[in-house]
């Protein structure tokens, strides 16, 4: 069986060890409680073993965890020499990198993901452009972008390629007091009598949210419509409507108990996301790198 050690996963892990304490590690690693634990428990399931048993009264090393430690930090040494020995050569580390995305990637995705991308190509300018996926493409085919990090688009020029990254499923995200997470269902029949707020129409998602309820008979009318994900959660937080969302999203807030996520049916409504780039274009190391990361970090969100 292949196992991908991702770097921050064990920066994570060593931590932990170091701290026996997810709060200290956490701030030790400017990171949130919530992303220590998710980074430890996916390398837990690459690893195929638990490394740290915890308990409301104790965190303390498994016995492999004990064992993990030297070998792990070892790993990342190798990890760090390796990445030395990129930097040596100029002509690979030194360039620009131009990227289209949207609010929620910027927000949540690309800051851990320029983070270690610039452990490897420190010299690298990066430029981002906030855009829909319509203009996104359409810089692609003008070649004012390198790469685009979207959800994928219903409909996109043959000239362009959609690398997958991972995927996600979306879910009606309410407050604890809402009627649906009092009861823990959703009354099929009561989804278009009550507020609904969605992102903007005419974006990808909120043409898989239309299209998934057409298939289900139902008609859906938008009480907010907005180009911005972290707004409908701090509206379902106030308990202005009902917020559709994937659920990595709102981890930390349901945990914490301020939202409720509910299945949007019997059906799943999953959604891509990707790298997206003219074909025409042959992808550079630090584009495939990109992209690589770009998976390797949207796994760890979307585990959540």
């Amino acid at each position: 069986m292949k196992i991908i050690i991702d770097s921050q996963q064990l920066r994570v892990y060593i931590a932990l060890a170091r701290t026996m304490n997810m709060s200290r590690a956490a701030v030790e690693l400017h990171m949130t409680t919530s992303g220590v634990s998710h980074c430890l428990k996916a390398l837990e399931s690459d690893l195929g073993c638990r490394l740290f048993d915890r308990s409301s009264r104790k965190f303390q090393f498994s016995q492999v965890g004990r064992e993990f430690l030297a070998e792990a930090e070892q790993i990342l040494d190798q990890m760090k020499s390796v990445r030395g020995k990129v930097r040596a050569w100029n002509d690979w580390r030194e360039g620009q990198l131009f990227i289209g995305t949207n609010g929620t990637a910027c927000q949540f995705l690309l800051p851990p993901v320029l983070r270690e991308f610039r452990e490897s190509f420190p010299g690298f300018t990066i430029k981002i452009e906030q855009c829909t996926s319509k203009q996104a493409i359409a810089m692609l085919l003008e070649n004012k972008l390198d790469l685009a990090l979207l959800t994928e688009p219903a409909e996109h020029s043959p000239q362009i390629a959609f690398n997958q990254i991972g995927e996600d499923d979306l879910h009606f995200i309410v407050h604890p007091l809402h009627p649906w997470a009092v009861k823990r269902r959703v009354q099929r029949e009561d989804i278009p009598n009550w507020k609904l707020i969605l992102p903007e129409r005419g974006g990808n998602t909120y043409a898989l949210i239309e299209s998934y309820f057409r298939t289900e008979n139902i008609t859906i009318q938008p009480f907010i419509e907005i180009a911005n994900e972290q707004a409908i959660k701090e509206f379902a937080r106030l308990n202005m409507g009902v917020g559709i969302l994937p659920r990595w999203m709102v981890a930390e807030d349901i945990e914490q108990g301020k939202l409720v996520a509910l299945p949007l049916g019997r059906r799943r409504l999953k959604r891509r996301w990707g790298g997206l780039y003219a074909k025409n274009r042959k992808l550079s190391l630090a584009d495939d790198l990109f992209i690589k990361i770009s998976r390797s970090v949207f796994r760890t969100l979307a585990e959540a």
